[in-house]
């Protein structure tokens, strides 16, 4: 049986492992609580965009649209831009979409590899995948800068025809308890990526586009990428974030369980030494009356 000061050490660092755990789940929730918020804000601006574009590609065969994002280049690999987190204690939020990246990279080992948070570097390497390109501190506090430098390296990448594909591997979130692991194309576009747009209002008219649809549509696709990446950002950070706050909530309710288990041995000890202790003191008085 364990001794009085080795089960108050082990209640001691219960205890400090319960409010360590508990500030990280409150952590998480603030954090989780934010990205939802921006979520909503670039929905409202990626619908605008998406509408105009879809406008555009509809109406190709009139303009004579002929763009780079939306033909499919001879030349290249497939680029897989693959977003984890930079920090662990998130139950199994990363390997998850390792593991869906894995499997894509095996079936195209020529492939191109941008993997962003230093946990994903980490379980590639340990496949045995090195990544072509790292990039770490993306996602603690994401912003709409971070997701334009990386739409530039995406589009340069692109315009080099060092890559005729892009795809994107990271968590979408749906709720706090819904998350799934998804590969999403990224270019090129295609019509039936904006089959889930409807307009605002049908009209017969052919629009005229200025300086011409291909220049407009040269022009709205970066912000587009910009966009898509930034809403990539907000639902890995959100999920990332929910996935932690499970974790921590599950640590935490251990935690209760191992304090509430260790104050009922203490309660035991203490109330053993106090019977004891009073049995030995009958024991003496008894031995006095005798004597």
């Amino acid at each position: 049986m364990s001794s009085m000061s080795e089960l108050k050490s082990r209640l001691h660092a219960a205890s400090q492992t319960r409010q360590i755990t508990g500030a990280m789940y409150l952590l998480s929730t603030s954090r989780m609580k934010k990205a939802m918020r921006n979520i909503d804000f670039n929905l409202d601006y990626m619908l605008k965009l998406r509408l105009t574009m879809k406008d555009i590609l509809s109406k190709a065969k009139h303009n004579d649209l002929h763009n780079r994002f939306i033909e499919q280049q001879g030349e290249g690999v497939k680029l897989y831009i693959v977003i984890t987190s930079d920090k662990g204690l998130c139950g199994s939020y990363n390997s998850d979409i390792v593991n869906l990246a894995v499997k894509e990279l095996k079936e195209n080992p020529d492939s191109i590899l941008l993997s962003i948070g230093s946990k994903g570097s980490e379980n590639f390497r340990s496949a045995g995948i090195v990544p072509d390109y790292e990039w770490c501190d993306m996602l603690t506090n994401p912003s709409l800068f971070m997701a334009n430098d990386l739409a530039e390296t995406i589009i340069d990448l692109y315009k080099l025809h060092e890559v005729n594909e892009a795809y994107v591997v990271y968590t979408e979130y749906h709720s706090v308890s819904e998350r799934t692991p998804v590969i999403k194309r990224l270019l090129p576009l295609l019509r039936r990526d904006f089959l889930d747009i409807e307009y605002e209002y049908k009209y017969n008219a052919i629009p005229i586009y200025e300086p011409s649809a291909t220049e407009v549509f040269d022009k709205l696709v970066p912000h587009y990428i910009k966009g898509f990446m930034y809403d990539v950002f907000m639902q890995s950070a959100t999920s990332e974030n929910c996935a932690r706050m499970e974790a921590m909530q599950s640590a935490t309710d251990n935690a209760d369980k191992m304090i509430d288990d260790l104050t009922k041995k203490i309660n035991a000890e203490r109330q053993l030494s106090i019977t004891n202790e009073i049995i030995e003191i009958s024991s003496a008085i008894d031995i006095s009356g005798a004597v």
